[in-house]
């Protein structure tokens, strides 16, 4: 069989400076590959495709499946790719899978029904399946029966779900990843030298609780490993075949057991090969002697989330790790020789003034080489985004109404959600994107981050380059400006002070009969004036082009479960 899997682009048509290739279709790709089928992988994202451009290459391939691999801000481009698909390719079966799937399971149903089924969790063994009983039946519904994880409409229209898969735990058992799929030198991240930078899964599954979170969603709350020899053979295969020296190692908790640690970085070091690898943890996951091996191993750069700087935040967020433990683990990462990448969320549940303004001073106090603060996003599947819908700081459902307005954020902001859109916490009289520029701007003007990279950059020439681009994404000059607020949350807060409409819902406050909204941008209401942005409505991927190709879909009136071609 023919099979392309697919990973749509998070915004159409912009092309990306930095990423990572898809892990999650490759590692599915290899179980097929080694199973006889042919394999196609198309990453719409790094190539900045339309949606147009991603259907017109998946039909040039003639296959006989196609897999769409998403996360929740992919969601548009993936549906509207598979209504141009099923425009011109009626019977060719789609299935839909990835992170934002497991997490909202049968929700996807309810924003099209040009795709055939759903595949939730961890789609290797599942595909496998599917293609197994593609080549023995042509009846979607035959090929469906008694696979897991399946979900999809009956005969008769209903959603049915088949019994979950079980999470994987042998994972030495799956195929080794295939790079030759993609063009490995498209692939680049600033926090390791590159291109070409390759991502590897060695472990899967997360053992905490953080609420703003997916993972022990998507990959389950128990840890599963490949042996150490495993990892550390994928590493060796793919640094002789590609020459690839730069490692991203995608696990939730990288260091979640010193001892696999250990043992994986002895293996590394006795291999004798030259690589330079990042990883993510938690800064209460490491220790000093730890660390010391892992540099001498070949880590780069290690991303910790630390999320916030005020124990309140951090205690609501389950995420109670102690602020000395930030220093420490920050101070012993810089005196081994590692660079830090570290995160910090702008605007999470009980966040104010006096809470934020901590985490940006523990933020310099730890002094990682790179700070990256992001505006709280309430993500599917997660603790906190079912909290922030109880409390009306979030549209509950908000992905059917994901927008970008390229006059408010660069692609870059919107990539890695630096702005504050659908999907972001609302919190009353809490300004998350005003908060965003002042701490970004305090943390990268200090002297002394410009004192580190300056060294950094005489000691890695090749950083010169990244330290140049990041800058304009980092720090534009709208960042820079001390007196703008920021359009969107200063609309959020009139909205907040109204009491007949919630936080987040702003459309019910617009859509009052007596509101009267003048020439100037006003809205007059009882000789009051309240002035609203113009760029106030969200657009939907209901609302844009794609109106016209859903009438034609309708008239198509395909049934639900379609027969296959022979």
């Amino acid at each position: 069989m023919k099979i392309v899997l697919c990973y749509p682009a998070l915004l159409p048509g912009e092309k990306p400076q930095y990423g990572l290739p898809p892990m999650g279709i490759l590692y599915i790709a290899a179980e097929l590959q080694q199973a006889g089928h042919i394999v196609s992988i198309l990453d719409a994202d790094i190539d900045g495709m339309t949606a147009q451009e991603t259907a017109d290459h998946i039909l040039k391939c003639q296959p006989d499946l196609v897999g769409f691999s998403i996360m929740t801000p992919q969601v548009p481009c993936c549906l509207e790719t598979c209504l141009l698909l099923k425009r011109r390719a009626p019977d060719l079966p789609i299935v839909l899978g990835g992170a934002h799937i497991a997490s909202t399971l049968d929700d996807i149903f309810t924003q099209s029904d040009d795709f055939d089924f759903v595949a939730v969790g961890e789609g290797e063994v599942t595909m496998l399946e599917i293609c197994q009983n593609m080549e023995s039946s042509r009846l979607l519904p035959d090929v469906l029966k008694g696979v897991g994880g399946i979900i999809y409409k009956s005969e008769q229209g209903d959603i049915t779900a088949n019994p979950p898969r079980a999470f994987f735990k042998e994972l030495d058992e799956f195929a080794p990843i295939d790079y030759s799929l993609v063009d490995v030198f498209k692939y680049k991240i600033p926090t390791l030298p590159g291109p070409p930078v390759v991502g590897l899964m060695i472990t899967r599954g997360c053992p905490f609780k953080c609420t703003y979170c997916d993972a022990p969603t998507t990959t389950g709350r128990k840890i599963r490993y490949h042996s150490p020899g495993r990892a550390v053979q994928d590493i060796v295969r793919l640094n002789k075949q590609f020459g690839v020296r730069g490692f991203s190692f995608r696990d939730s908790t990288f260091t979640a057991s010193k001892r696999w640690v250990r043992e994986f970085c002895e293996k590394l070091i006795a291999s004798g090969v030259d690589i330079a690898w990042r990883c993510n943890t938690r800064v209460d996951c490491v220790t000093e002697d730890l660390l010391r091996l892992m540099k001498q191993s070949g880590c780069h750069t290690i991303n910790f989330g630390v999320e916030s700087g005020h124990p309140e935040i951090l205690k609501r967020i389950k995420k109670d790790v102690p602020i000395e433990t930030v220093y420490d683990a920050h101070r012993w990462t810089r005196e081994v020789g590692i660079r830090t990448y570290t995160t910090f969320l702008v605007g999470s549940p009980g966040e104010t003034d006096e809470t934020i303004r901590a985490t940006i001073e523990v933020a310099k106090k730890a002094r990682p080489s790179m700070a990256m603060f992001f505006v709280t996003i309430g993500y599917p599947g997660t603790e906190m985004y079912r909290e922030a819908v109880n409390e009306g700081l979030i549209e509950q459902g908000w992905w059917n109404n994901q927008h970008w307005n390229k006059d408010e954020n660069t692609a870059f902001e919107k990539r890695w959600g630096w702005s504050a859109d659908a999907g972001s916490l609302v919190i009353p009289g809490f300004d998350s994107q005003g908060w965003q520029r002042r701490a970004t701007r305090e943390f990268y003007l200090r002297p002394q981050f410009i004192w580190d990279t300056l060294t950094f950059i005489l000691r890695n020439p090749y950083f010169l380059q990244h330290a140049v681009k990041l800058s304009f994404e980092i720090l534009p000059w709208r960042k820079l400006v001390f007196w703008k607020k920021s359009r969107i949350n200063e609309s959020h807060k009139v909205y907040s002070r109204c009491p007949e409409a919630a936080t987040w819902d702003y459309k019910k406050r617009k859509d009052i009969p007596e509101l009267q909204i003048t020439s100037s941008g006003a809205v007059q209401r009882q000789k009051e004036i309240i002035m609203i942005p113009k760029d106030i409505p969200s657009i939907s991927f209901r609302d844009s082009g794609l109106s016209k190709l859903r009438s034609d879909a309708a008239a198509r009136k395909r049934s639900p479960m379609p027969l296959l071609d022979s």
